[in-house]
């Protein structure tokens, strides 16, 4: 029986009981040492984490213990959602949307679960909630707020439940945005210009007055509350009143006691405080959830007013990097439970799945119904403008019956359905993520989607009959799914040439050829300034690979040509899973596609840019790696003994 938290506490005790829940009583340094503890649980599937003696930077032990990688795994997130089945909120969500009025008038007893829904989304008023049991002075750097990655710019709330609310019309929201401590009174916000924080401080600004934006950063409380805070919810449904859906009881908030805000009352800590709209401070650098630092930015300073905590506070947090990670597990989570919702708002999607390994924002893979010519594509564009999915770099459209989450059966599709010339299309000049790095602007790239979907009768290429006064349109035998692809067989040839340190056939026609750069920026270091001649090198080297191949002998069926770094060995295990991040994270749009003369082959290049003023490519960061210090101080712990770092996230010796 699915089970609704109500508490922190409750979860962790959950946790415990079913043998989920790591203690380790002896101190831990919160800078480094419990982040990369709680990296290596995520990575080997490994239990939830509470260090009861978190240390601080001057070596006092912190009153309030720390938490890590409590939902770590895609059973404990379906668990923390109190879900019993993937899809059971959004099925919930759609009945409230649409419901079946005809069967709850023959039977009224089937509509008691959505009565128990709609009676539990307004959220109750406390007079004082237990998160202001205690008042704790105005420091921040009291708490155990976690510095995770060594070129991290200093201590960050990773799982910030962020409390605004619009000045015209008092709704409040509840957002997700990095907060990195400045100092006792002063902590950052990293809410991006597509953010609801974005819109309530640019309203408050507008209007004038004091200027003052009230904000309130809330850490713990029950697990309904940070999925509330990520999930994609229509702008008429607020995340308190989710909230108390997901917790099928009313979400209890109180009045913060130094701003106008109401607040969650079960939340573990809240911090108070205000920003000044127009105010902003150096934020970053981040170790972030695509595997790379964020550059730094300009973002908005809370200044704080207030710090209140229950009288058994935990500090949640997490760490968000190189994936897989906690955060990755959490967005699958999400886009499983929301997809009858997506299904119910565009109907021609049956699944899609957004690979935590991209980053969520790099890659989507959609299954479309298909009854039409182009269904696939114009299901794909529609999902390029719901919500976050306007951040995708890449979508690929594939068959309703296939399971977007098999690789095997994507790689096949792409091998035996995509005609490069007729089933690729760039969108130029696209909103992009404010995190993509691989863009040469902020907040702009261009878009890959890529139809490898079977031909609908009577599209123009497929081998039925035209409909009356069309033309046929010319296609390959094998696109309309007569016969097999054409392969490509001189991968021996290849691993001879210049510059190929190993290549790997994926499919027939899909091969991935790794190869050195000379001066590309180190995993460990990224690299600041500009060097023009390395990066005309580099783009000389990837031409003249690229052509060298094409000049093969049987090469014109080689229509997937893929090319990145050798820090990664194409033949270890979970190679594939890597490769995922790697092709996209490393590859932009508009600077990595290559097309041949005919536009039946494309070489995709993921190799790392050189930071350059001449051909527009803006600084590279840093990969998120933890210190050789840091490793062996969590070596030494005998309770992490079982566990090892994946062989398929190691950079080849160059970290």
């Amino acid at each position: 029986m699915p089970v609704a938290w109500r508490t922190s506490k409750r979860w962790l005790e959950h946790l415990e009981q079913g043998g989920e829940l790591l203690r380790i009583s002896r101190p831990v340094d919160v800078q480094f040492e419990a982040g990369a503890i709680a990296d290596l649980l995520v990575k080997n599937d490994g239990p939830a984490v509470l260090f009861e003696k978190p240390r601080l930077p001057d070596g006092t032990i912190s009153n309030i213990p720390l938490a890590m990688n409590l939902f770590g795994g895609q059973d404990r997130t379906l668990r923390a959602l109190g879900a019993s089945h993937e899809t059971e909120i959004g099925d919930r969500m759609v009945a409230m949307m649409k419901p079946d009025i005809g069967l709850y008038m023959r039977k009224p007893w089937k509509g008691l679960p959505l009565v128990r829904d709609a009676l539990a989304m307004p959220p109750r008023k406390k007079r004082k909630g237990n998160c202001q049991r205690i008042e704790l002075p105005l420091d921040l750097t009291r708490l155990p707020i976690p510095t995770t990655w060594p070129k991290d710019g200093g201590p960050f709330v990773t799982l910030p439940l962020v409390v605004t609310k619009n000045p015209k019309n008092g709704e409040h929201n509840l957002g997700m945005y990095r907060a990195q401590v400045f100092g006792p009174k002063e902590i950052g916000l990293h809410w991006q210009i597509h953010k609801h924080a974005a819109d309530h401080a640019a309203a408050i600004k507008e209007a004038g007055g004091d200027g003052r934006m009230p904000v309130a950063i809330c850490m713990g409380g029950p697990p309904e509350l940070i999925f509330s805070a990520i999930s994609p919810l229509p702008d008429n449904l607020s995340e308190y009143q989710f909230a108390g859906i997901l917790g099928r009881k009313s979400l209890p908030i109180t009045k913060a006691l130094t701003q106008d805000l109401m607040v969650p009352a079960e939340a573990d800590i809240v911090i108070e405080g205000y920003c000044i709209p127009g105010e902003t401070r150096l934020e970053g650098p981040f170790g972030d959830h695509f595997g790379f630092y964020s550059l730094t930015g300009q973002y908005p300073v809370m200044h704080v007013t207030a710090i209140t905590c229950r009288k058994d506070a935990v500090l949640a947090a997490t760490i968000v990097g190189l994936p897989p990670m906690e955060d990755g597990h959490l967005g699958e989570a999400i886009g499983r439970q929301f997809s009858p919702v997506l299904n119910f708002q565009h109907r021609d999607v049956r699944s899609v799945h957004l690979p935590m390994e991209t980053g969520f924002h790099n890659l989507a893979i959609v299954a479309s119904k298909q009854r039409y010519p182009r269904q696939g594509r114009k299901t794909a564009l529609g999902l390029l403008g719901a919500g976050q999915m306007m951040f995708l770099k890449t979508i690929i459209a594939i068959d309703e019956h296939q399971d977007p989450k098999d690789l095997d059966a994507l790689l096949d599709a792409m091998n035996s359905k995509v005609d490069i010339a007729t089933d690729v299309l760039v969108l130029e000049g696209m909103v992009a993520d404010s995190l993509e790095a691989a863009s040469p602007y902020e907040n702009v790239h261009s878009k890959l989607l890529i139809d490898a979907t079977t031909l609908a009768q009577h599209d123009p290429r497929s081998d039925s009959q035209p409909l009356e006064g069309s033309y046929a349109q010319p296609t390959p035998e094998w696109r309309q799914g007569n016969g097999e692809a054409p392969g490509f067989t001189k991968i021996d040839e290849v691993l001879k040439m210049k510059h190929v340190t190993d290549a790997r056939m994926l499919r027939d026609s899909i091969m991935v050829v790794t190869t050195n750069i000379e001066n590309s920026p180190t995993p460990r270091d990224g690299q600041e300034e500009s060097n023009d001649v390395a990066e005309t090198k580099r783009r000389e080297q990837i031409n003249q690979l690229r052509k060298s191949i094409w000049q093969l002998d049987n090469s014109t069926s080689l229509r997937w040509l893929f090319i990145t770094n050798d820090d990664l060995d194409l033949h270890c295990a979970k190679a594939r899973r890597r490769l995922l991040w790697q092709l996209t994270s490393r590859f932009d749009v508009g600077r990595g596609l290559t097309f041949d003369e005919q536009k039946s082959r494309l070489c995709w290049d993921a190799t790392t840019p050189i930071p350059s003023i001449e051909h527009g490519v803006r600084r590279w960061p840093s990969i998120t790696l933890h210190s050789p210090e840091t490793l062996e101080k969590v070596s030494q712990h005998p309770e992490l003994k079982q566990y090892s770092w994946p062989p398929h996230l190691s950079f080849g010796g160059n970290e």
